[in-house]
């Protein structure tokens, strides 16, 4: 049998958020809810209301908590 090394998130329910930057399609992140990480780089945070602030971590080592890059305004 060959390896998978796809496999689709499937349909998405409810409001989506397109990636600004790629146009790839996610669920809308949740207020104060866990970040959507785009796979160009780029993760997307919900600070409530529907403020969306944006932060590039490089696919190394860009999940550690000392702090990413901010993006520039």
């Amino acid at each position: 049998m060959a390896a998978v090394t796809y496999t689709s998130a499937g349909n998405i329910n409810g409001p989506t958020f397109t990636c600004p930057r790629c146009n790839r399609v996610y669920a809308y992140p949740v207020d104060h809810g866990a970040p959507v990480r785009c796979e160009c780089g780029w993760w997307y945070t919900n600070l409530g209301h529907g403020k969306i602030i944006e932060e590039f971590r490089p696919r190394i080592g860009g999940a550690k908590t000392s702090g990413p890059e901010k993006a520039a305004d």
